[in-house]
């Protein structure tokens, strides 16, 4: 793609893979309910507090048990928040390190530090990486640092500020579909990944050739 510096990636179900679903299985055991998001208010309203740093991971895990009877062990409802991380296809590593050679790489995240703490212990101990961010990143968007949550405006605008890059010289892929269009609506060339597919087709429907 001509003129193109950089590329933004979203984190799960793009580079690290994603099951939602297991997560709401593992919650709704804990909470006796099927009520799990997208169902129940509260627990929505919990979990965006944590991923846009309005909750510390202590007091989400106490708002969690709040909700449960029995009441879990704050390991347990961790155990259940992780569920969803898939771990990785360490093709992406190999891919992450071909395009940093001649791109600056990106990551643009809803997260919270629950999920970050396992990621990268995960990655130290099964993987033998230890420096994740460093190696593959010019830098590293996460919503719980920026208090702001994709698809909101102010996120991709913090991000657009910082690395002080036109519109036509970076694009931005994501697994969710809210994301992509919120990104689109402020100029962005973003680009829609099926959640835990081949990274580098979508790259190369981008026109990134690789």
């Amino acid at each position: 793609m001509k003129n193109l510096k950089a590329i933004i990636f979203d984190f799960g179900g793009v580079l690290l893979d994603l099951d939602i679903s297991k997560t709401k299985a593992a919650m709704s055991k804990l909470l006796n309910t099927e009520m799990v998001a997208p169902y129940n208010n509260k627990y929505r309203e919990i979990t965006l507090a944590l991923e846009k740093g309005e909750m510390l991971p202590e007091a989400f895990i106490f708002a969690i048990q709040s909700m449960c009877e029995p009441v879990p062990q704050g390991r347990e409802v961790v155990d259940a928040w992780n569920a969803m991380l898939c771990g990785w296809q360490q093709d992406r590593f190999i891919l992450l390190d071909e395009l940093k050679k001649d791109y600056n790489i990106y990551l643009l995240s809803n997260t919270n530090q629950i999920h970050l703490d396992y990621v990268m212990r995960e990655l130290k101990e099964v993987y033998q990486i230890d420096n994740f961010e460093d190696r593959f990143f010019d830098q590293c968007f996460y919503s719980h640092k920026m208090n702001a949550w994709k698809p909101e405006k102010e996120i991709y605008k913090q991000v657009e500020a910082t690395i002080g890059l036109e519109r036509s010289e970076f694009i931005f892929i994501d697994d969710n579909s809210n994301n992509v269009i919120g990104a689109k609506e402020l100029g962005w060339q973003a680009y829609l990944h099926p959640t835990n597919t081949d990274l580098r087709l979508t790259l190369n429907n981008a026109g990134v050739g690789i």
